[in-house]
């Protein structure tokens, strides 16, 4: 299993199963997208625990299985992955990459409730610190 760290996003390549990956969560980091490269082949023996603190994507290229793609937050085309990641924190300072993914976090495991209040405070603390203020979080 090959590992790449970079700024906002870890990528692994060449994992077996999903187990082998939660087993080795130490080593993936603080990334806010966590960035899972297969052909379909990845074994889904094993779940991410609800609470992890990133995003999940599987970048694929081929088909993958319901179940495999059930694992995952994204999925995404492999030769998609560059200009996605790209998009998605191109321009943003570290406190507004943590605030979107409070908000995929939010979306995850949350209620229609919870993302609303995780977007509308996540809106506030953006706006707070473009102001010169503060969260007060």
């Amino acid at each position: 299993m090959r590992i790449e760290k970079k700024e906002f996003v870890t990528e692994i390549s060449g994992a077996a199963s999903l187990s082998e990956l939660c087993e080795n969560t130490a080593e993936l980091g603080s990334p806010c997208m966590l960035i899972v490269h297969t052909d379909g082949s990845l074994s889904a023996d094993a779940e991410f625990p609800c609470d992890i603190p990133f995003i999940t994507a599987a970048a694929v290229s081929g088909d993958i299985s319901d179940e495999l793609r059930s694992r995952f937050d994204l999925v995404i085309p492999e030769e998609e992955t560059a200009a996605f990641t790209e998009k998605l924190f191109k321009d943003k300072t570290p406190g507004q990459v943590k605030e979107i993914n409070k908000c995929f976090i939010a979306a995850r495991k949350g209620t229609q409730e919870d993302i609303l209040e995780c977007e509308s405070r996540a809106f506030y603390c953006l706006m707070a610190a473009k102001n010169g203020g503060g969260c007060n979080e």
